[in-house]
């Protein structure tokens, strides 16, 4: 079986305000750097289009690549899907999106090397970390073509819809964030362009590094990691009491996989927020509350941390990706094992006997882990 790229460059771009396919992205285009970075690990390379006379463009001749127009307009990648797999021969197409510059083309090889490999499946891919397969950054062989098929009769244009109705195998693999990070308004795009500049400096203006944000905050952090329900909530609320009496000025940041909303319709900052602002500040003398706007782009946890001040450590629970240190908590029954990488773990907390290379405490008991977490993250107390 034979595979090919698909780069999917049909979005409307309604959020960033102009085309990003086009965008200039380090010294070429965004399509270019996306070209270029795939190019060695797949030996065809296709862009699913909108129709030609929605964007009069010359594909082959800005990245020599074959543009596939789509046959049925309206309908997203489930059409560009359908259109590609008309127009070309492969037995499986691997579908990326233009505006996500921080994927690893070396795992999209190995997803559809996966995909051969299992002759039920008829799509191969990875999962984010709320658990939801990725529908742009997977393998898909041609046997889904009639489902394809009855997705557009039925004017269903929802790709995670029809994935539940086949066969997919799931790559387990840790990942690194960026590998879910796209790039959907002008603020992400900015974020973009500052990180490649990092690992690209000669492809940017001498003077560029003036424009970067605000860096990186030096106050330590620690992610408490866990399989959901494991107790990380409860075990927090026994020691953090326990860390306040040592003194200690801390914040929480925990990730909300279902969303939240501090706005009620009827209050002034809802009315507000509805109306138009980006950013929203609720203020009194006894708290203040800042509400960033960034529509369905999940944060990196590093542009939390920037915001946080005047504290001497950050706990963070719900964040198991990324490299910052982090204490994994077991309960007997429910996880017994890491679900991440170890990596960066520097303690496990568990209430049952544990063996491992660090330090591992009582789950029942909290107060055995202040002194560790006092000599590492406060050593002048």
């Amino acid at each position: 079986m034979n595979y090919a790229l698909v780069i999917l460059c049909g979005g409307l771009s309604k959020r960033m305000g102009f085309d990003k396919t086009f965008l200039p992205f380090g010294d070429c285009s965004l399509l270019q750097y996306q070209v270029k970075r795939y190019s060695p690990y797949f030996q065809n390379i296709y862009l699913s289009v909108p129709a030609y006379r929605n964007r009069p463009v010359d594909y082959q001749a800005i990245c020599g690549c074959r543009a596939i127009e789509d046959m049925v307009e309206n309908y997203g990648p489930i059409g560009g899907l359908y259109s590609c797999f008309q127009n070309t021969e492969e037995d499986i197409l691997f579908f990326t999106s233009v505006d996500a510059p921080f994927t690893d083309p070396a795992l999209a090889k190995e997803i559809c090397e996966a995909l051969i490999d299992q002759p039920e499946a008829d799509v191969c891919g990875i999962q984010d970390p709320e658990g939801r397969t990725q529908p742009l950054f997977t393998a898909y062989s041609r046997r889904i073509l009639p489902w394809l098929e009855h997705a557009l009769e039925d004017n269903n244009y929802r790709l995670r819809a029809m994935l539940r109705r086949v066969n997919v195998h799931i790559l387990d693999r840790f990942l690194p964030t960026d590998q879910f990070f796209n790039m959907n308004d002008p603020a992400t795009y900015y974020y973009a362009l500052n990180k490649l500049s990092q690992k690209l400096p000669g492809a940017f203006p001498a003077d560029f590094a003036t424009a970067q944000p605000k860096q990186p905050t030096s106050i330590p952090s620690l992610s408490f990691v866990a399989k959901s329900g494991t107790g990380k909530t409860t075990y927090l609320e026994k020691l953090l009491p326990l860390l306040k009496k040592e003194l200690l000025r801390i914040a929480v940041v925990k990730h909300d996989a279902h969303g939240f909303e501090i706005d009620k319709p009827g209050k002034d900052s809802y009315r507000l927020t509805q109306a138009g602002a980006d950013h929203m500040i609720l203020t009194s003398k006894d708290k203040t509350a800042v509400i960033f706007s960034h529509k369905e782009q999940n944060p990196e946890l590093s542009f939390i941390l920037r915001h946080i001040e005047n504290v001497d450590l950050i706990i963070t629970e719900g964040y198991k990706l990324g490299d910052q240190q982090k204490i994994h908590i077991l309960r007997k029954g429910h996880c017994e094992a890491p679900i991440v990488s170890t990596e960066n773990i520097i303690a496990y907390v568990t209430d049952f006997p544990y063996e491992a290379d660090v330090p591992v405490f009582d789950l029942n008991r909290p107060e055995d882990i202040v002194p560790f977490l006092l000599t590492r993250f406060r050593p002048d107390l």
